[in-house]
């Protein structure tokens, strides 16, 4: 009986050890308190507290306007992922992220399979919507010319007198 406990104490003990990395991970990060804003700056001192908070040199901390409700959050350039270096050796290169790198307030719209705002498009907008227009003007073309050739036509089959009545009530 002793035995069996001993290897149940020691199976809690692995399994103790194996998972204090991922505790131990979850602990020693910022909590979640950490992430929300301050309130926006109103003074040289807290422009450079705030600063100091995200990483940010007094001269590139620039916050948004207060109406926009960031608080002290900073306003980052209009950079997508895709428009970064892909040889630079980020901490994190899946992410073209460093660690405790601020995240743009739009980071969502901004990831390498969204939206990248620092690109040129492909096309001028003319140019779009010259192809959508005249996509549509086409389509509507193609039916006012074909509206009078239908694929079937609404014909009943043809009733003769020689095969029979053709009325469903009974004659006087």
């Amino acid at each position: 009986m002793t035995s069996l406990l001993k290897s149940v104490v020691l199976s809690k003990q692995n399994v103790l050890r194996k998972n204090s990395g991922l505790i131990f991970n979850a602990v020693r990060n910022h909590w979640n308190y950490q992430y929300k804003p301050g309130p926006y700056p109103k003074t040289p001192e807290e422009r450079a507290a705030a600063a100091k908070k995200y990483g940010l040199s007094i001269e590139e901390y620039q916050p948004y306007p207060e109406d926009m409700g960031y608080g002290d959050y900073p306003k980052l350039p209009d950079i997508g992922a895709d428009s970064k270096d892909p040889h630079y050796p980020y901490d994190f290169p899946e992410l073209k992220r460093n660690f405790n790198e601020p995240l743009h307030a739009s980071a969502e719209i901004f990831g390498e399979d969204r939206y990248d705002i620092s690109m040129r498009p492909r096309f001028s907008l003319l140019h779009q919507w010259t192809w959508f227009l005249g996509t549509l003007a086409g389509a509507f073309a193609l039916y006012v010319y074909l509206e009078d050739y239908k694929v079937g036509r609404p014909v009943t089959a043809k009733q003769y007198p020689t095969d029979g009545p053709h009325y469903l009530f009974s004659p006087k």
